[in-house]
């Protein structure tokens, strides 16, 4: 909750239970797999890209990351790679991209490096047995 500015309108998308505990309130089905794509993603997605290659493709980053900040109630800031990825966190959070992003920038997250073991999910069991553990073989660490 602190990453967030405090006149940041996505803050009203998060509830306090009391005791520190902050739920989302973007799904409710928290715990179902929802296939979309936003346009604020591929905003995002386009800005980092054309940072990367120094190009303005479609739209600057600096325009692209406006269009996101000013929905959301927020002043410009400079644009840079470290404002865009922190955008991206910022605007996708619980939209199940953190992970991917995490590994695609080579970070890490509360205390794992990006490929630790504990980042990848075991395989399960029932797809072992149904092709066969001498082919398809557990990820480490489980």
């Amino acid at each position: 909750m602190d990453l967030y500015e405090a006149n940041d309108d996505r803050l009203a998308l998060f509830f306090d239970y009391g005791g520190g505990y902050y739920y989302s309130g973007k799904w409710l089905l928290q715990y179902k797999n929802i296939p979309l794509i936003r346009l604020s993603e591929m905003y995002l997605t386009r800005a980092e890209a054309n940072f990367r290659l120094s190009t303005n493709i479609g739209d600057t980053p600096a325009n692209d990351m406006l269009a996101i900040r000013d929905r959301a109630g927020l002043a410009a800031i400079p644009t840079t790679l470290n404002n865009i990825t922190n955008e991206r966190h910022l605007e996708l959070a619980h939209e199940g991209q953190r992970i991917h992003d995490v590994k695609r920038l080579r970070q890490s997250v509360d205390g794992f490096a990006y490929d630790a073991n504990k980042l990848v999910l075991p395989i399960p069991i029932r797809e072992i047995n149904a092709v066969g553990p001498s082919i398809l073989i557990q990820n480490p660490g489980y």
